[in-house]
């Protein structure tokens, strides 16, 4: 059998079209008891019935907003195997029921394209079973549904006729058409007012008045069941209420707040009755009514519960955040950017109702209690499938061999947080001293009376504080390891390092401190020593780091410091050969801390740190401590990386411009000064010449002189005198006379 479902990726078409594909067609069917009266029921052979196959689904993908970039949508944890089968089945269940916007899932067959409507319809016509969620898909629904027709002014052209006209061709083949709704259909809907707190039932849906901005939803539901009439096209209409669930629901803006360790926000008063569905109980009535066909033509789909907004927001932080809820505005909400405005309207929908057929149905609920009695359920779900794990990390090593430096720099690449042991008993003694004053109160007996109790908080914390003075002072400023081991634990148990984790810096030194840190709370120590110790899983880390450096490197190192960051510290040079005298005598390789952790099969791994690339170090603890366990970047911080990057890629651009203008510069001054240099030497050769010319002309010059000119000048002067015709012929006879009568 072939079932249609809008948008597989959808966080509903997702986990719907995964039912139906784990299904087999008429399983959760009634069997047919056969007729007492037919006595011949035993003689007839036995057929056996062919057997069954899970339903074939198929779909359409959202559509989703091209400036939207890819790294924004939302994706789930990776699946790391644990070797606990239950916890990695549970998680592996978790990450494929995570929708991905865009992403077909493997068990769709096929998916088709919103745009092209003539296949969509070929599609439809195809299927036996039609399932729409109009909170995503109205439009495409109500064309589904009903005929309609479009008369352009070019040209008439019918559009291909939806199921509804095509009903009578498929008589032979009824096909069942679904629409999940949603119960904002009801929102206006008026209660008795001598009764203003009776519930609202299943079988008044025809009174039932919609909020404002869902009046289109109403009017493609009326239509989905006026159609519904004809004995060939079987319409149901699902309203669910709130839909959660640990991918992207109505509640997930309060379990990412909560998980953030942040004060939830509760819009209003909170005082509105909030129906609600988990979306495997709301796909389990779908696919029952797939099966069944009941005779209830509309369904709401709600839990047992009558939970308040801010009974579920009170719930959730105290189950995972910091317990704190504040109320604010309504038109707050407004502000969220977060929070669409379909949301903000259910959040706010005040409704009493009353289920009626699903509580007849045969399936197993999940969560028919409701969120808040399932809630340590839905957490455990939400960050399975977010990879939400807190991630614990102790760093082991020698004295300053970088343990701080290091455990920092894990916390901010990870975003867990960084426990430094004298921090958190310099914080549980502000704690004690702010009880004790008074100013700090501690959570209260509800058995006992508030003053009572108050006053004998304030005693004990005052006894407390001065017995752990008293200790200090009598033991070199130095506190009892009972209560700095009581004061950790605390610590390690706090919602925040429970939530996204812990690095703790340099603790626990010996095999006994890290027994009592992370013994289980149900551990009887009166009992006998077992062979293999046992940790509390809340508290034991996930990985432990052993810094590995040689006494040698790190007294070099402190020493090259400049001896302002040595002096008031514990690096001075008798106090630090004391202390690395002290840790390599703790730590034999047969008396370790780190043969604890490999005993609960926590085995360390080695980092050298005798190296001043501090960057290296990190980049060998990431390779083995692997990816952050949250959220990952924002898309605030997406913006801010993408804005970095392009404005080191134009501060690149711009110092590699400005590097080739001055390589340009250089070799246009360079060649300007070697034409300049080459004029020079230019110059100087032809000067050179000139004198060269000049010495060689000398003699010749003196010849002249003496036996040339003083004729040739007396020539010259005759043919000026005379003025002949012709010059040259006349100087020349002039010549050659003169040069005959004087025998030359």
């Amino acid at each position: 059998m072939k079932v249609f479902v809008s948008n597989v990726d959808s966080p509903l078409g997702h986990s719907l079209s995964r039912l139906l594909s784990l299904t087999l067609v008429g399983s959760r069917r009634p069997e047919e008891e056969p007729e007492e009266d037919d006595e011949d029921v035993e003689d007839k052979p036995k057929v056996e019935a062919p057997p069954k196959e899970p339903y074939v689904v198929v779909g359409t993908l959202t559509q989703r907003n091209s400036a939207g970039g890819v790294g924004l949508v939302p994706q789930p944890g990776p699946l790391v195997e644990t070797g606990d089968r239950k916890k990695d089945a549970a998680r592996k269940e978790a990450v494929e029921k995570f929708a991905v916007a865009g992403q077909k899932p493997k068990w769709v067959s096929e998916t088709f394209p919103h745009g092209d409507r003539t296949l969509l319809r070929d599609t439809l016509l195809d299927c036996d079973v039609i399932i729409y969620d109009l909170t995503s898909c109205l439009d495409e629904a109500s064309w589904a549904i009903e005929i309609q027709y479009t008369h352009e002014p070019a040209y008439a052209q019918l559009q291909p006729p939806a199921l509804s006209e095509l009903s009578d061709t498929f008589a032979t083949k009824p096909k069942t058409f679904i629409a999940v709704s949603t119960i904002m259909t009801w929102a206006r809907t008026k209660v008795d007012s001598d009764d203003p707190d009776t519930f609202i039932t299943e079988d008044e849906y025809r009174r039932r008045k919609p909020h404002p901005n869902f009046k289109p939803h109403i009017a493609v539901e009326k239509n989905i069941i006026k159609h519904g009439k004809k004995a060939a096209l079987r319409t149901f209409v699902v309203a669910a209420g709130l839909v959660y669930h640990s991918g992207e629901s109505i509640f997930h803006y309060l379990l990412k707040s909560a998980w953030h360790n942040q004060d939830l926000v509760c819009y209003g008063d909170g005082s509105n009755s909030v129906p609600t569905i988990h979306m495997d109980d709301l796909c389990n009535i779908i696919v029952e009514t797939v099966e069944t066909l009941p005779e209830q033509k509309y369904m709401l789909a709600i839990d047992d519960a009558k939970s308040t907004l801010y009974e579920i927001t009170k719930a959730v932080s105290e189950s995972l955040g910091t317990g704190k809820v504040k109320k604010v505005a309504r038109e707050a909400a407004l502000l969220n950017k977060d929070l669409p405005q379909s949301d903000y309207d259910m959040l706010l929908v005040n409704l009493r109702l009353e289920p009626g057929h699903v509580r007849e149905m045969s399936f197993e609920w999940k969560y028919e209690s409701g969120l808040i009695e399932n809630l340590p359920q839905l957490i455990q779900e939400y960050k399975q499938a977010r990879g939400l794990t807190p991630l614990k990390i102790v760093v082991h090593g020698p004295p300053a061999s970088g343990k701080t430096t290091f455990s920092k720099k894990i916390a901010q690449h990870y975003e867990i947080h960084y426990i430094d042991v004298d921090k958190v008993v310099q914080d549980a003694l502000a704690r004690l001293e702010r009880r004790a004053a008074g100013t700090l109160p501690a959570p209260s007996d509800p058995t006992s009376a508030p003053e009572d109790d108050e006053d004998e908080d304030v005693d004990s914390a005052r006894e407390l504080l001065e017995e752990l003075r008293e200790a200090a002072k009598a033991n070199n400023g130095k506190y009892p390891d009972e209560h700095v081991i009581h004061f950790l634990r605390d610590k390690l148990r706090s919602m925040p390092c429970r939530n996204q984790g812990y690095v703790l810096d340099g603790y626990p030194n010996t095999v006994d401190e890290a027994k009592e840190v992370f013994k289980s709370d149900n551990e009887d120590d009166t009992k006998e020593e077992k062979i293999l110790p046992t940790g509390d899983p809340l508290l034991t880390p996930d990985v432990v780091i052993s810094l590995e450096a040689s006494d040698d490197f790190i007294k070099e190192r402190i020493m090259n410091l400049p001896e302002s960051a040595i002096a008031g510290t514990k690096n001075s040079e008798e106090a630090l050969t004391r202390r690395l005298e002290d840790f390599r005598a703790a730590n034999t390789e047969e008396n370790t801390v780190l043969n604890y952790f490999d005993e609960l099969e926590i085995h360390p791994f080695v980092v050298p740190a005798d190296t001043n690339d501090a960057d290296a170090v990190m980049g060998l603890i990431i390779q083995n401590v692997g990816k952050p366990h949250n959220y990952g970047p924002t898309p605030e911080q997406v913006a801010e990386q993408r804005r970095v990057v392009e404005e080191t890629k134009a501060k690149e651009a711009a110092a590699a411009e400005e590097d080739r203008l001055r390589r340009e510069k250089e070799e246009l001054d360079r060649h300007t000064k070697a034409v300049a240099d080459w004029n020079t030497r230019l110059e100087e050769i032809r000067k050179q010449e000139q004198e060269v010319l000049e010495s060689q002309s000398v003699p010749l010059r003196n010849y002249l002189v003496k036996y040339v000119m003083p004729t040739l000048t007396k020539g010259l002067i005759e043919v000026c005198k005379v003025r002949p015709e012709d010059p040259i012929d006349h100087l020349a006879e002039f010549l050659f006379k003169v040069g005959g009568a004087e025998g030359h």
